[in-house]
């Protein structure tokens, strides 16, 4: 990644946790929400009323923002998706498609793989050093996780810079 996409990619980031700033959990309502993050990709609905909001940032983002709605139709959460914790509550033979949806939300890809009858669903991520990663999800025909694989993108960190 160059200097450029590395620092919009910063300032995206910079700017979508600034903007989250506005939102209070337990007051703003969800209208307050959209209106800070957009329109959701993707939506649940909880059997007591409550929502899950998903708002993936970018274009191979690095962040998937859940806004947990109260039955009440305030804000009760934010919470960053795409983290190892979350990845590890994904196991093969035992997740279903929907479960990895409403986990850490849609992939920034898919692709294809006709001669295991699976797809693999990739979402991009920083891992807990601060490495670009990517998280592999592999589904089956059925639309169970066959299995999971994370591959650093990364080989070195930025050089920080000093004045």
């Amino acid at each position: 990644m160059g200097l450029r996409n590395g620092l919009y990619a910063l300032a995206t980031v910079m700017l979508a946790g600034c903007a989250a700033l506005s939102l209070e959990p337990g007051v703003s309502p969800e209208g307050k929400v959209r209106e800070v993050l957009g329109e959701p990709a993707m939506a649940f609905v909880g059997s007591d009323g409550s929502r899950q909001l998903v708002f993936p940032h970018g274009p191979a983002g690095t962040e998937t923002t859940m806004a947990y709605i109260a039955p009440d139709g305030r804000l009760a959460r934010l919470e960053q998706a795409l983290t190892e914790d979350r990845f590890r509550r994904i196991s093969a033979g035992k997740t279903s498609r929907s479960e990895v949806e409403r986990l850490i939300g849609p992939p920034w890809r898919t692709i294809d793989f006709p001669n295991k009858r699976q797809v693999a669903w990739d979402y991009r991520f920083r891992d807990a050093w601060g490495y670009l990663a990517e998280f592999s999800v592999m589904l089956d025909e059925r639309g169970i996780v066959a299995e999971t694989v994370t591959q650093r993108l990364e080989r070195e960190l930025p050089e920080a810079t000093t004045r």
